[in-house]
């Protein structure tokens, strides 16, 4: 009898530790958070990198409010636009590519395994060909070459040749820098329901956070090519705000028309060193504003 009744008390023991030994089992499984994307992503400018841009401070917001996994991985790419993105993810790059095939197989590896993805893209779709065409005028092929030449020629020379820039960004005939910037914006339509495509074809389950596409002009600098960059921005966060069923969106445009000093990229000349500031990443306080965007889209116990 007392080997009966032993019997029977093992196993009520055992069945009213077992919800509790499998809840700790599933507190253990710790969730991943993955970055990708650009330079945004990368972490300029943010002063130092390593600690105030978005994504650390939302690595340590997951990790002690969540109990998401830590270290997280960053994957942000130097310059990278939509269609290299969308490259990497199709397996398009060879070993011939060098550190950039490495990129892919690292994104291609990291993508199954994470529970939330954040992804800042497209700014480059822009800013490439605005870069190439200011290196141009002043034949420049580094930012401090640039720049020396910029000091160097002066204020009324800058003044001069930002006129001509701003007339060949508006231009939509071919080969104005106008052209480059359509058809940027148009390869960004066609790259991002494609890229969400690639992503959930390799993770379905996946919580996708993307940052909308914010204007570096300051308006006061220039009217005309901060509304020129308004019209090009205008159908890239409309892409994206129509794919808000598959990847959430953290509101950086609206946020940083609210804050001056999230970036600093002046065109108008001013006293002192630099006498222009052609820097389109997020400051500092940039950071902290996608940082506070991000945690705005969801509840991360919805990730669970």
């Amino acid at each position: 009898m007392k080997t009966k009744l032993r019997i029977i008390a093992l196993i009520l023991v055992l069945v009213l530790l077992s919800p509790i030994y499998s809840f700790a089992g599933e507190q253990d499984i710790e969730l991943k958070y993955l970055n990708i994307g650009d330079s945004i992503a990368y972490g300029l400018s943010a002063d130092p990198r390593d600690s105030t841009s978005y994504f650390p401070l939302y690595e340590d917001y997951l990790h002690e409010n969540f109990g998401f996994e830590k270290p997280a991985v960053n994957l942000g790419n130097l310059g990278i636009d939509s269609t290299e993105l969308l490259k990497a993810l199709k397996k398009e790059y060879s070993p011939t590519d060098g550190i950039t095939y490495i990129w892919q197989n690292n994104l291609l590896a990291q993508i199954p395994e994470a529970d939330v993805i954040t992804i800042s893209i497209g700014g480059n779709n822009l800013l490439t060909p605005v870069i190439a065409s200011v290196f141009e005028i002043y034949g420049a092929t580094t930012e401090e070459e640039f720049m020396g030449k910029v000091v160097y020629a002066g204020k009324d020379i800058w003044n001069l040749n930002l006129n001509g820039f701003v007339a060949s960004a508006l231009s939509s005939e071919y080969p104005n820098l106008g052209t480059f910037l359509e058809s940027g914006t148009q390869q960004f339509l066609s790259d991002w329901p494609a890229i969400l495509d690639e992503i959930e074809d390799l993770n379905s389950d996946a919580h996708i956070i993307a940052l909308t596409l914010y204007n570096p002009i300051e308006k006061e600098d220039n009217e005309a090519l901060y509304y020129r960059f308004e019209e090009l921005l205008k159908p890239m966060n409309m892409a994206m705000k129509k794919t808000q069923n598959r990847a959430k969106l953290a509101d950086v445009a609206k946020s940083f028309k609210k804050e001056s000093d999230a970036i600093d990229f002046r065109l108008k000349w001013m006293d002192g060193m630099p006498p222009v500031w052609l820097d389109p990443h997020p400051t500092t306080l940039g950071h902290e504003i996608i940082f506070n965007e991000i945690t705005k889209v969801r509840n991360p116990n919805s990730f669970k």
